[in-house]
């Protein structure tokens, strides 16, 4: 989905300086950005266009620098049925955006992170350590092919590398 770019960054009289460390944690300026609702605004209005991050703020736009993932999943809410098997699974941003986890873009990075696409703009979202560790109770491996899934809802979702690099 491309975003309506009305007003180039270039035109502006100030182009900030964003950026999202290794760690999830947004800076604007050099300064990280501790509070809650900035941080909220500003994780809820980025989005991606022709491969670079972007902010529009206030009619706004500013380039954000990602270091590794532009998201960051803080929990994982899970469903079971009876048997202990998974039947759905919800997944909540740092930003605290709940969705439904789409089990299909499950990737793992080349530094063997696991992450997915979230929110309508399908930006990439990294499990961070607990939510990491709550879905991979549920990980499986196939031991023909030696490669990892979940099952959710009765359907199997493999767990691929990393297309992009």
């Amino acid at each position: 989905m491309r975003e309506n770019t009305a007003m180039h960054p270039s035109a502006q009289k100030h182009i900030y300086d964003y950026f999202i460390d290794d760690q999830g944690n947004w800076f604007c300026e050099g300064n990280p950005v501790t509070d809650p609702q900035l941080f909220r605004l500003l994780s809820r209005s980025l989005y991606q266009q022709d491969g670079r991050y972007y902010v529009r703020c206030e009619g706004e736009i500013n380039p954000v620098r990602v270091a590794a993932f532009p998201l960051w999943i803080r929990y994982v809410h899970v469903e079971t049925d009876a048997g202990g098997n998974l039947t759905a699974v919800d997944i909540e941003l740092q930003d605290g955006r709940r969705e439904a986890l789409a089990p299909h873009t499950l990737r793992t990075a080349s530094d063997e992170a696991l992450y997915c696409r979230a929110t309508h703009r399908r930006l990439k979202a990294r499990f961070a350590k607990v939510a990491y560790y709550e879905l991979t109770r549920y990980l499986q491996m196939d031991a023909e092919s030696s490669r990892f899934y979940f099952v959710i809802d009765g359907r199997r979702y493999d767990v691929l590398p990393d297309a992009e690099g």
